[in-house]
């Protein structure tokens, strides 16, 4: 099961300022101008009670803005919601008195939904009235991504913009030459490894192909030279790998070993089915019967090498 929360949380602190240039729906940028380099802190995990419900709640990102020439210390608070609610407003404007309450200084408060909510980064107004009369009022960024139309995202300058794409509403485009374009960007932008990776893996978590899209794909590529996310795909997929391998080793248990070789054959499926479309049910039971880590990260790494199912020696 994807972890939307971490895999965010990882991607927002890595490009920070190309969320905050996003959602700042002040034409002044005010937000992304107070960062300067080495400007912001990312606070340890803030945990209170969510009340009334008294649930144990972890703010998913705090970053501590310092002291600047005429602007005192403020944080900003990020929540990434999978789903949109209507309600959620009311739970952010609790978060947000908490964090005062607890920091004493101003809380900007941004949401990001990635299914559902009005499309786009706008401003969003809470008026609280008693008896008619507006005693106070709550503000906060709100960022839609699944309405919004990913050709928006794909002509920004930003390289989170083309990440965030993936889960954007593809349009005249298609998926298959979205994916394709996201990708390029990505290989060709000029930003360090990590960075590159973490894009890589919200294209690649959120832009599945299967079918008739991963045919398209797979022959856009054919028809152009694309070097670049040849190398940066081998690189993400041994990554990946290389990831569900080392939690099972380091777990050291039976079960925790079995649940790195399940996270690794569900990603191999998952990148056979983008290579070369419907994985039969043969092929299916026979990866399923791996249980060899080992084996399993190999085919990972030898996906992009090979013609075909058989040149893995997984049969048809």
């Amino acid at each position: 099961m994807i972890n939307h929360d971490q895999l965010f949380k990882d991607l927002f602190r890595s490009l920070f300022h190309d969320l905050l240039n996003l959602v700042d729906a002040d034409p002044k940028a005010r937000f992304a101008r107070a960062l300067e380099p080495g400007a912001v802190k990312f606070l340890d995990k803030e945990v209170f009670q969510d009340f009334p419900e008294g649930r144990r709640h972890e703010v998913d990102l705090l970053v501590e803005v310092p002291k600047r020439r005429g602007r005192p210390t403020f944080l900003i608070h990020v929540e990434i919601e999978r789903d949109y609610r209507t309600d959620f407003g009311r739970r952010l404007t609790r978060y947000s008195y908490q964090l005062h309450l607890r920091h004493a200084v101003p809380i900007v408060s941004l949401v990001v939904f990635l299914r559902g909510g009005r499309p786009g980064a706008h401003w969003v107004d809470r008026p609280e009235r008693v008896l008619g009369l507006e005693i106070q009022r709550f503000r906060y960024l709100s960022l839609g991504l699944s309405r919004l139309p990913a050709e928006d995202l794909l002509d920004r300058p930003e390289p989170l913009a083309w990440a965030l794409a993936a889960l954007a509403r593809p349009g005249k485009i298609g998926r298959a030459r979205l994916k394709l374009e996201l990708l390029r960007k990505i290989a060709t932008a000029t930003i360090g490894e990590a960075g590159r990776f973490l894009l890589t893996n919200c294209v690649e978590t959120y832009l599945q192909l299967t079918g008739r899209e991963a045919k398209e794909y797979f022959e856009l590529r054919r028809a152009q030279e694309n070097p670049e996310i040849d190398a940066m795909e081998m690189t993400w997929a041994d990554r990946i790998g290389a990831q569900y391998l080392q939690k099972g080793k380091e777990q050291g248990l039976e079960q925790g070993l079995e649940r790195g070789a399940a996270l690794l054959r569900h990603t191999l499926l998952r990148l056979l089915g983008q290579r070369f479309g419907e994985i039969s049910p043969k092929v299916r039971k026979r990866i399923e019967a791996i249980g060899s880590l080992d084996e399993l990260g190999g085919l990972a790494d030898r996906i992009l090498e090979v013609d075909s199912i058989e040149e893995l020696g997984l049969g048809n």
